[in-house]
């Protein structure tokens, strides 16, 4: 995909932008951030729906944003852009400290007086974002809107995304009932497994495909059209680099993900596309892909 040959509302991310604050110093980052940026560098249009502050951070985010192409971002007047705390494991594996009480955190809010974002493709959210009421009000109001509209609501694609302390069952539970599509990595599903009504959640009627990612295992599609549909990581025979760091791999695959439902591909052809990204982003060092 060449950049800038995709239409500009595509895909809609919605959700947190912050800083991830690592030893060696301080990047953009969050999963739809990570998301929309993946799309755009690979010529699918993207916008995203967040929100900084009236701060130095914010500017910079607004900064880059534009350089990149991708609107949507609302300035909060009165809460902080957000940060997070990184560190790497011995493996490389990333583990956050998420700061609340920031921009993203009230993206409802961040939006009085602006008009809404229109109807695109595919909407991209995730769990973490959804633990603030105000944002799930938004999502809520404006999924209804566009199901009132002449073309319905849009295909919903759900990174369960959960963190310490970002990980309410019922937050998990309004997620699940509101997408078309749910990505999600091994510890998810285990946290999913250990609910009472997590196996009716994740079968439930309407839900039509939950792509899991299992590390360097892979990952594996269930679908009503394609089950057990499983991939490998991408190997140095096939062309992939060598790893530096796994931070935004499934970003990477939920960008994929997304941009394949909106040309309304087959499972097979965008989680091919997935692996792919997510090894060209594991090849360099943060979370998003070389321009």
């Amino acid at each position: 995909m060449a950049k800038g040959t995709a239409s500009p509302d595509d895909v809609l991310c919605l959700g947190e932008l912050v800083w991830d604050c690592y030893p060696a110093g301080a990047f953009l980052g969050g999963a739809p951030f990570n998301v929309a940026v993946q799309l755009a560098r690979h010529g699918v249009g993207a916008a995203l729906l967040t929100a900084v502050g009236r701060d130095d951070l914010g500017r910079r985010a607004q900064d880059f944003l534009r350089e990149e192409g991708i609107p949507g971002v609302r300035v909060h007047p009165g809460l902080p852009t957000g940060t997070v705390s990184v560190r790497l494991d011995a493996a490389g594996v990333p583990r956050f400290t998420i700061l609340g009480d920031c921009a993203w955190t009230d993206l409802d809010g961040a939006g009085q007086g602006a008009p809404g974002p229109g109807r695109p493709k595919v909407l991209v959210f995730g769990g973490l974002a959804m633990h603030a009421e105000a944002n799930r009000h938004l999502l809520a109001g404006m999924l209804e809107a566009w199901a009132a509209g002449p073309a319905g609501a849009p295909t919903v694609l759900c990174d369960l995304n959960l963190r310490p302390g970002w990980s309410d069952p019922a937050v998990v539970r309004w997620c699940l009932a509101r997408c078309d599509y749910l990505k999600l990595n091994e510890e998810e599903a285990g946290f999913m497994a250990a609910l009472p009504d997590g196996p009716a959640l994740l079968g439930r009627q309407g839900l039509r495909g939950i792509c899991t990612t299992l590390g360097p295992a892979g990952l594996v599609w269930h679908g009503p059209e394609r089950a057990d549909l499983a991939l490998p990581v991408l190997t140095a025979a096939e062309g992939a680099p060598p790893v530096v760091d796994t931070v935004g791999a499934g970003d990477a695959l939920t960008a994929a993900m997304a941009a394949g439902l909106a040309a309304c591909e087959a499972p097979e052809a965008f989680l091919e596309r997935g692996r792919q990204w997510a090894a060209v982003t594991c090849g360099v060092r943060g979370a998003l892909p070389p321009r």
